[in-house]
């Protein structure tokens, strides 16, 4: 496997994971530490491409922002915003926990 650090993902690819990112914007109660990361993520997704392991960096934030907004958040939220955040969740797990796959 070719050193993650020097591969390249197009953020084309990660668009699953910027709508997640969306869904925790638009509908957590978070502290400006966590929208701060928001912001950074969503900067860096601006790209056309990014680092292997920017694009993980950017799963494992999004897990950490889902795991703030609260144990009910996912319940709470409108059929379309949950569906689109589990996508997201899946292609951040997928990142992370499966880097083989990629």
């Amino acid at each position: 496997m070719p050193d993650p650090y020097f591969v390249l993902v197009s953020t084309a690819e990660l668009a699953d994971l910027a709508s997640a990112l969306e869904v925790v914007d638009g509908h957590a109660e978070l502290n400006h530490r966590y929208r701060k990361l928001i912001a950074d993520s969503c900067q860096v997704l601006a790209a056309e491409e990014i680092r292997l392991t920017q694009a993980r960096g950017i799963a494992k934030r999004l897990m950490v922002l889902v795991k703030a907004a609260g144990p009910g958040f996912r319940d709470g939220l409108p059929e379309v915003a949950r569906t689109a955040l589990d996508v997201g969740l899946a292609q951040a797990d997928a990142l992370v926990f499966r880097p083989e796959e990629d």
